[in-house]
């Protein structure tokens, strides 16, 4: 009885493919573990009030995106921490009028007989202390805890729904 002790193409194609795709694999399951420093927003009825009463909170610094006459989002990040982006516009200064034009303008979202309102959240970190506020009809976003009381939030990536020839600057907020 012969055993043929020889490999084929594939063999050595298993060989290194193998190894690669395990390293591919732990640095994925790497990257998900290491994921402790990702805040969330948590729906709350008492953030929902604060900004259809049109209040501004005296410790925190208010933030739009989007077009600005109609944002797609508003948060107010509470003024112990420093938010570190280009995508959000802070609103100067921030009072109860400057608000109001800002949360009447983002009332809803009306596309194919789909009514979406807004709502508040908190904006938390991964431990659930309060970082912000968030007001919007996007109940998502990536909140990024940097340390030193940084703090990275994205805006809801999306295309703007109101690109129909309407004149954005209509409305400003400075």
């Amino acid at each position: 009885m012969k055993i043929a002790l020889y490999s084929t193409g594939r063999d050595k194609i298993r060989w290194i493919f193998s190894p690669v795709c395990l390293i591919v694999a732990l640095v994925l399951i790497g990257g998900c573990a290491g994921s402790g420093n990702y805040g969330r927003l948590q729906r709350s009825r008492e953030v929902d009030q604060i900004f259809r009463d049109y209040r501004v909170l005296p410790d925190h610094k208010y933030y739009y995106t989007g077009p600005a006459g109609r944002p797609d989002a508003i948060m107010g990040i509470r003024n112990e921490y420093t938010l570190e982006t280009t995508q959000w516009t802070q609103f100067s200064p921030p009072d109860d009028t400057t608000l109001k034009k800002a949360v009447d303008s983002i009332n809803f979202y009306h596309h194919a007989g789909v009514h979406n309102y807004p709502y508040g959240f908190f904006i938390l970190d991964p431990a659930g202390h309060r970082l912000g506020i968030w007001y919007s009809i996007w109940d998502w976003t990536t909140v990024i805890v940097k340390g030193d009381n940084r703090i990275e939030v994205f805006p809801p990536g999306r295309k703007d729904p109101f690109e129909n020839g309407e004149n954005p600057e209509r409305m400003k907020y400075d």
